[in-house]
């Protein structure tokens, strides 16, 4: 009943539409310590790749040209690339986009930083911030992240905080979709499936955070964008401290039916359901067709993952390398360096997909103008 109340519901508000993004590493170096993630500090295993504007802006034109219209700056809690290098990321990646495609639309998935640098990097080209709670359990949060900026948070100057006994870092991620508003961005939000013993706790906190911040800042708020990311095993697995005797949630099993609850919790229009890669293709359209209206698509979670490694200058393309035996990473030694596991397919299978199931793309900036929200759902 409710996955048929949600088909409804989307398309009344999104008709047969769905837009697509791309998430573009830019580091996997990384100084925090969360026990679920490959890239956190003590994984001595990973390659650890951070990337130049050059290699942004080559894949910005490469991924472009696929239509996407959403292309997100994601990475590991690299202060260094947030003091010296996000800016010229978010720019690069912003110019070479909108080249290609007027609609085109970043967004950041990064440590959560303050409203002033998210004032600076909107005049760079930023439209929009993602975050991901992981837990709206303040203890299950700080077992899982002990040490780093997720766990103490950043000061003004993007600087690691002393360790306090009060949970700054939980707090401060989960203020960052306000500040994102405050700056005239927008903000997205979730909890990690399955990371908690009783996920519907978070799925649940998950909508009563929207729903307040939509009462509290009203027209401020553009449509919150609502993640789904699952707890996955990491890739390195000798380093995998996920304990399996506490992962007993049907994550696949149970992905569309809380993507229906999302969208069902929230007014018109003011939630966009994110399916994401951690579950496989035909899963993940489901969802699309069921209740998500956003979702990304050829995922690849390494930094220069799309690179042209043949015709690429690859020195240039990589800013710092740790874990590689030569200056040069092979495109092998890059993909080793996924945080988890995710569902490969090509843009062009997920594609056919959606038009198999009388689906098209379309940009989501559109859903952005009420003007042509009656357009999208014809």
């Amino acid at each position: 009943m409710v996955v048929d109340a949600a088909r409804m519901q989307r398309r009344r508000t999104f008709g047969q539409s769905v837009a697509t993004m791309v998430p573009i590493e830019v580091t996997s170096f990384c100084a925090s310590t969360c026990r679920f993630c490959g890239w956190r500090a003590d994984n001595k295993e990973m390659v650890r790749l951070s990337i130049t504007e050059t290699a942004i802006r080559e894949q910005a034109r490469i991924l472009a040209r696929k239509g996407f219209s959403h292309f997100e700056i994601a990475g590991g809690d690299d202060l260094t690339l947030l003091q010296q290098h996000l800016k010229g990321l978010v720019r690069g990646l912003k110019e070479e986009t909108s080249a290609v495609n007027p609609e085109a639309r970043v967004s950041v998935c990064l440590v959560p930083m303050h409203e002033q640098h998210y004032r600076d990097l909107r005049q760079e080209g930023l439209d929009c911030v993602l975050t991901w709670q992981e837990t709206y359990d303040r203890e299950l949060y700080g077992y899982h992240i002990p040490s780093g900026p997720k766990a103490w948070g950043v000061d003004e100057q993007l600087r690691l905080q002393k360790k306090t006994d009060e949970p700054v870092g939980f707090l401060h991620r989960l203020r960052s979709q306000e500040l994102a508003i405050r700056a005239g961005l927008q903000a997205g939000l979730g909890a990690m499936i399955g990371l908690s013993k009783v996920t519907e706790a978070d799925i649940l906190s998950v909508v009563l955070h929207g729903r307040r911040l939509i009462e509290h800042y009203g027209d401020a708020v553009e449509p919150l964008i609502i993640g789904m990311p699952a707890w996955n095993p990491i890739l390195t697995q000798a380093s995998d401290n996920r304990p399996a005797s506490e992962f007993d949630f049907d994550t696949q099993g149970n992905f569309e039916l809380i993507a229906a609850i999302y969208l069902l919790a929230f007014p018109d229009r003011m939630a966009w359901v994110f399916a994401n890669g951690r579950v496989p293709p035909d899963i993940q359209t489901d969802c699309v067709e069921t209740a998500c209206c956003f979702t990304s698509t050829l995922v690849q979670i390494s930094p220069g993952a799309y690179l042209d490694f043949k015709q690429s200058e690859l020195d240039t393309m990589f800013e710092r390398v740790r874990g590689v035996a030569e200056a040069t990473p092979t495109f092998e030694e890059v993909m080793s360096g996924e945080q988890f596991m995710h569902y490969f397919a090509s843009h062009e299978e997920f594609v056919a997909g959606f038009e198999a199931r009388n689906l098209h793309v379309v940009s989501d900036r559109s859903y952005l103008r009420r003007a042509d929200w009656a357009v999208a759902a014809e």
